[in-house]
Parts: C-alpha cells; sequence; structure tokens
C-alpha cells in the first residue's frame, strides 16, 4: 500500500493549470474542516453532505485533501457520490490536492487529484489559486490556520481579486468573529468584516451565497 502511495505520488501534477483558469475557479468549491469524527461534529458532516451534494448538483466542482473522516470525508463522498463519471469512471466533479507525505487516510482513487504540496500551509496557497470559493466547517488547529490564512488573503486583496470565504456554524466561530471585530473597531482592518468573510449555519444559505 505505501508504494502504491508513492507511485501515485510520483505521477501527480505539482498543480494542474487547467483548473487555475478563471472560469474553472469560479466553478469550485473547496470544503474544509475537522478529518476527525466526533460527536458533536455529526450535524455538521451531515450539513457538509448535504451542502456538497446541491453543489456538485449545480454543476460546482468539489475540491478537498482527499481525506475520508469527519468534515472533509463527508466533502469527498457527497463529491464522489454525485459527481458525474468520466470514461475511466472517476468522479470528475470530486478534486483533491494532496499533501506529501500523504496523512494516511486518503482516498486516492475515486477523485481526480490535480495538484500536491509539500506542506499544509502549501497546500491552502494552492486551494486559493484553484477556486474562488471557501466554505470552512469547524475543525481544529489546523483548520482556524487555514481559516484565518484564507481572510489574510482577502482582507489584502483587491477588490476584484476576492475570494467568498464562509464560515460555519455562528457559536463555533463566535469568537473568531469579536477578534476581527476587535481589529475593525481599532482601525487595523482596510475592508469590512462581511467583506472578507461571511458566517453562516444553513444549507441554503450557503448555496445561496456561493452561486449568487
Amino acid at each position: 500500500m505505501k508504494n502504491l502511495a508513492v507511485d501515485a505520488l510520483r505521477n501527480i501534477p505539482v498543480l494542474n493549470k487547467y483548473y487555475t483558469q478563471p472560469e474553472m475557479r469560479a466553478k469550485a468549491v473547496v470544503m474544509l474542516g475537522s478529518s476527525k469524527t466526533t460527536e458533536p461534529l455529526m450535524e455538521y458532516m451531515d450539513l457538509c453532505a448535504k451542502t456538497t451534494k446541491d453543489l456538485v448538483n449545480k454543476g460546482y466542482n468539489i475540491v478537498t485533501g482527499c481525506g475520508t473522516r469527519g468534515i472533509m470525508g463527508a466533502a469527498y463522498n457527497a463529491a464522489r457520490e454525485n459527481s458525474a463519471l468520466n470514461l475511466e469512471g472517476k468522479p470528475i466533479q470530486n478534486l483533491s490536492i494532496v499533501v506529501n507525505p500523504l496523512w494516511g487516510d486518503e482516498n486516492l482513487e475515486d477523485c481526480l487529484i490535480i495538484g500536491k504540496a509539500g506542506s499544509e500551509s502549501e497546500r491552502i496557497v494552492k486551494f486559493t489559486k484553484v477556486a474562488d470559493n471557501f466554505v470552512i466547517f469547524p475543525g481544529g488547529t489546523t483548520t482556524l490556520q487555514e481559516a484565518v490564512t484564507l481572510i489574510r488573503f482577502n482582507a489584502h486583496s483587491a477588490e476584484n481579486g476576492l475570494k467568498k470565504i464562509i464560515l460555519v456554524g455562528k457559536e463555533f466561530f463566535a469568537g473568531l468573529k469579536q477578534q476581527y471585530e476587535n481589529m475593525a473597531r481599532m482601525g487595523l482592518l482596510s475592508k469590512k468584516n462581511d467583506e472578507i468573510f461571511k458566517i453562516l449555519s444553513e444549507k441554503q444559505e450557503i448555496v445561496n451565497e456561493i452561486t449568487k
């Protein structure tokens, strides 16, 4: 199994340029969140799966890190189950960028792997190159790092370069929202908070925000 993973990584492009085109970025949604399955996350995993299904059915590509557990697994599996298939039977709307070396919980078979990165930090930068839409569910320290990195991207981008960043879970992200309100009140942000990210909780409002 390890050798198969090594061989698979060897053949993966650093980043498939096709998916960096503006029209492809506009139709891609990166789903982020915990890679762990815990009882408090079950409702978010269900919401993630349903949101992913709706977006796939509306023609969007879903981009994840290829993991099979937790929020990430919910997004991956929903994209896999609802995606159109190519001639090789690959779900063409289930896209992944993997970290090398692999974490060990990835499913490399049921997606199109469009890039690889040497670290989580490098991967989040590559996510911004292939998608204009980000939906971030509750997660641990890596998820928070990804959220803050993406918000920073928007805070320093020109208006026509902003990403849609949606944090899912008003209670979970309340502290982060408060921190950005503190920075805005002290004049430390050049944009309004709702310009650089939104916090939503319902499937339809998430889908509406992405598709509007």
